[in-house]
């Protein structure tokens, strides 16, 4: 079944064809900065996937160079309410779709960037990818 998902202000909403079995979450600094707080919660999939439906045309996008791979991505946001939506990788193929997005959020299975977490902040992800 399909899920649907919007920003703050319902100008941008995405659908997914089902909600996944798991999250992940990245503790990187631009991820941070980008939401922030002191991690994203994100699904990947694979672009072809999911339904972006910018009804006002308040998408905007950041071109964010300095990332600790090297690599340029997108990250998308409302121009409108701030929300972000997703981060377009550079293969173009996968995106990140930002979890807060939808109403039900499943637990994380993984971290990214586990060694730039806060030392506080306890996660029972599964597995690590450490990254940059």
């Amino acid at each position: 079944m399909a899920i649907e998902g919007h920003c703050n202000c319902a100008s941008i909403k995405i659908t997914i064809p089902e909600l996944p079995s798991h999250s992940s979450v990245c503790f990187c600094a631009n991820c941070r900065r980008a939401g922030s707080g002191i991690l994203s919660v994100n699904y990947l999939f694979d672009l072809s996937d999911v339904e972006v439906h910018d009804l006002k045309g308040t998408m905007r996008n950041y071109r964010d160079t300095n990332t600790k791979t090297g690599n340029t991505i997108t990250r998308r946001f409302c121009g409108e309410c701030g929300s972000p939506i997703m981060t377009l990788l550079p293969k173009g193929t996968k995106i990140i779709l930002k979890a807060g997005l939808f109403d039900q959020i499943p637990p994380p299975i993984s971290e990214v960037f586990g060694h730039a977490k806060v030392p506080w902040v306890k996660i029972d992800a599964v597995g690590r990818t450490n990254l940059g």
